[in-house]
């Protein structure tokens, strides 16, 4: 199956929808499509999505900008040392914490995330380049030219089809087309968030099954099959 571009994407709507120009606007369709990619990409936590950030201290400043493309966090590892820096809510960050003044250090216990920024305690007494790599997950990619296509795998790029055929039948109060739509854009959802993670799942770096502990015979348990 071909990627789908955001004009095949569109031009896939209008035929199966009959929907002409003057009716709906190309913007709005693209809009729609990329409302579609916000929805999909907070649906699970996708592989495409996965991103990584090297953090560099400066000395004196507790607070860092977070990535531009940053959806939700899933760890802050310290490089110097090996180890993954805990999170802690920023209520209690704030509650034991504050601002640490006079509080600074090289070493590294906490860190919490408020209005877009990354905060860290106790507050650097150095300057330290990449000191630590912010593991994220990233907003899907938009879609603004007529040739750019999803993140995700081209077999589930038709899932984008089906959701604006939701959203438009709905919006034309066509109820019962609507409801159809939605049922095949959830199962388009399901069989993508399934194939992900059967795809994690099998890759050789993972002994086992995920599940059960490694059993010989294990087709990626190379040294019980030797």
């Amino acid at each position: 199956m071909a990627a789908m571009t955001l004009v095949n994407i569109r031009d896939q709507i209008r035929m199966v929808m009959l929907v002409e120009d003057v009716n709906v606007f190309d913007g709005e369709i693209d809009a729609l499509i990329n409302n579609g990619i916000d929805e999909i990409s907070l649906a699970d936590e996708w592989p495409f999505l996965e991103a990584s950030e090297t953090l560099t201290l400066a000395a004196a400043t507790q607070t860092y900008a977070l990535p531009t493309s940053f959806e939700y966090m899933l760890a802050m590892v310290d490089d110097d040392n090996d180890r993954t820096l805990p999170y802690i809510a920023p209520q209690t960050y704030f509650n034991f914490y504050g601002n640490d003044t006079g509080n600074e250090s090289t070493e590294f216990n906490f860190w919490t995330i408020w209005e877009d920024l990354i905060y860290i305690t106790p507050t650097p007494s150095t300057n330290d380049t990449d000191r630590f790599t912010f593991y994220y997950y990233k907003t899907g990619t938009q879609l603004a030219a007529g040739g750019d296509t999803p993140d995700w795998h081209e077999a589930f790029h038709q899932i984008l089809v089906e959701y604006v055929k939701w959203k438009l039948w709905d919006r034309e109060e066509y109820f019962f087309q609507s409801e159809r739509a939605f049922i095949t854009y959830s199962r388009y959802l399901e069989s993508m968030s399934s194939w992900y993670a059967r795809r994690a799942k099998r890759m050789p770096a993972i002994y086992g099954d995920g599940v059960f502990r490694p059993r010989p015979g294990d087709p990626n348990v190379p040294l019980l099959n030797q």
